[in-house]
């Protein structure tokens, strides 16, 4: 009955006409709470037809759906999850988008109380400010000018106000958090400025109040979605205009020189993206370009702000289980590459030391490790943020392992088998062929590189230069 009265003005009508003080109606709101049980739901039903007025307000409606959402803030003790259904399903419901500041005030108040009260209601207050995170389509438009970018500002400084107070108050709420924030996430297919702006509260959370407390999974979220966008993206798809150049415009090497030189060792690495004109029009790639440079930005104000190192931990961790395992991954990888660039001297040699770990370990699968070392050869060549000393130290870690390898296996070629030798071998080389003009240069690094024993493994039985190509695409 409440949602038929929903769709017209009587129940309005009917409340307006009473001539209420605040706290008259406050005990309106009681009585008709209390009264639904008895069977008397009259004034219960005039009441949602209050919340579910969705035309143009006038003054006075917005003065009478204010204070009825101040009452039912007073009255949440009376509200009951079984009888009062059609109510809480219309709160819910409501989006701030919507409505001016005094109206989403005495929404969030109502939401707040519903939150603090009981556990019952915890999840759903969490998921409708959530849901505030992406406005209702219509807005679309509206953001692109300046009172659609008030009105966003209005909303989510208020969303992410009242998630601080009620994680304040119910200990329990990050941890409830959480898993709401990642299951409304959008998928792959929504339409970029939903997306975007979405992530761009999930970023809001990793950096705001209670970050500390749902901070990392934020991020976590964040480079799973990257992952799911990048391995969509065929490189036939995008590489229309030259496949010989890389899609990716960072500074992270010069492409058109094979080798760099000593001075370029601590050259900066610079936030760039996706180029649009070799996308061809592919939006999930246009998506994965707008998100990755809002990552970007995102660290850049993590390390002006001196937590940098702290979001990299998680950062890595993320790395380890997803992108090191995402065998079409071509993108997502450069979020830790920036990340080492804007601190080389922690995050950057932590990063390659890392790689390293995993390649030589063997208590990790082959193909991880394979991954690894592929990821640590592109990084090592093209990250002039790295010194030719700390490549020629790293490049020497996995000449010994393969030495060491050849030590103990013997016989004819068998790519199956010595595949994790191989793409050492492999890494080698590659790393040889961009760096190796920056390490000879150097007087003590060129005496280094003379005395590693390449030419015992190259011409090793098991022949690393006749086997075929093992590094992955995104090298």
């Amino acid at each position: 009955m409440g949602v038929e009265l929903a769709t017209d003005r009587a129940g309005f009508h009917e409340m307006e006409e009473v001539n209420f003080s605040d706290s008259e109606l406050v005990y309106h709101v009681r009585h008709a709470l209390q009264s639904v049980p008895l069977g008397d739901s009259d004034s219960y039903d005039q009441l949602i037809g209050v919340l579910h007025h969705k035309e143009r307000l006038a003054p006075d409606e917005v003065a009478l759906l204010v204070t009825s959402l101040k009452a039912l803030s007073g009255a949440v003790s009376c509200i009951d999850m079984v009888h009062h259904k059609s109510l809480l399903s219309s709160i819910f419901g409501m989006s701030l988008w919507n409505y001016g500041p005094d109206v989403m005030d005495a929404l969030l108040e109502l939401i707040l109380s519903l939150a603090a009260s009981s556990g019952n209601y915890l999840d759903c207050s969490l998921d409708m400010l959530v849901s505030n995170f992406m406005p209702p389509y219509s807005f679309l438009d509206l953001l692109k000018q300046p009172r659609g970018l008030t009105r966003k500002d209005q909303v989510l400084s208020r969303v992410h106000s009242t998630l601080k107070d009620i994680a304040d108050l119910v200990p329990l709420a990050p941890s409830r958090l959480v898993p709401i924030v990642i299951q409304r996430m959008p998928n792959v297919f929504t339409k970029e400025p939903l997306i975007m702006i979405y992530v761009e509260n999930m970023l809001r959370l990793e950096g705001g109040a209670i970050r500390e407390l749902v901070g990392n999974m934020m991020l976590v979220a964040l480079m799973d979605r990257l992952v799911d966008l990048d391995v969509e993206i065929a490189w036939e798809e995008v590489l229309q205009d030259d496949c010989s150049k890389g899609i990716f415009e960072m500074e992270l090497e010069d492409m058109e020189e094979p080798a760099d030189d000593v001075e370029n060792d601590g050259g900066e690495l610079h936030r760039g993206s996706l180029s649009r004109k070799s996308l061809g029009g592919n939006l999930i790639a246009e998506k994965l370009d707008s998100l990755m440079v809002l990552t970007f930005e995102h660290l850049e104000s993590c390390e002006a702000g001196g937590r940098l190192i702290e979001v990299f931990e998680t950062l890595v961790l993320s790395f380890q289980t997803t992108v090191l395992n995402a065998f079409k991954s071509k993108f997502a990888q450069f979020v830790m590459f920036y990340a080492c660039a804007l601190d080389p001297e922690n995050c950057g040699v932590r990063f390659a030391r890392m790689l390293a770990d995993f390649f030589v370990c063997s208590t990790f699968p082959p193909l991880n490790r394979m991954s690894a070392v592929a990821y640590l050869a592109s990084y090592l060549s093209r990250g002039k943020f790295l010194t030719a000393s700390f490549v020629a130290n790293i490049l020497e870690r996995l000449v010994v392992w393969c030495l060491e390898y050849c030590k103990i296996h013997d016989g004819d070629i068998n790519p199956k088998a010595h595949r994790v030798f191989y793409s050492g071998c492999q890494a080698i080389m590659y790393v040889l062929c961009f760096r190796m003009r920056s390490m000879m240069n150097v007087p003590h690094l060129r005496s280094q590189l003379l005395l590693l024993p390449l030419e015992t493994i190259l011409k090793h039985p098991l022949s690393p230069l006749k086997v075929k190509h093992f590094l992955r695409p995104h090298q």
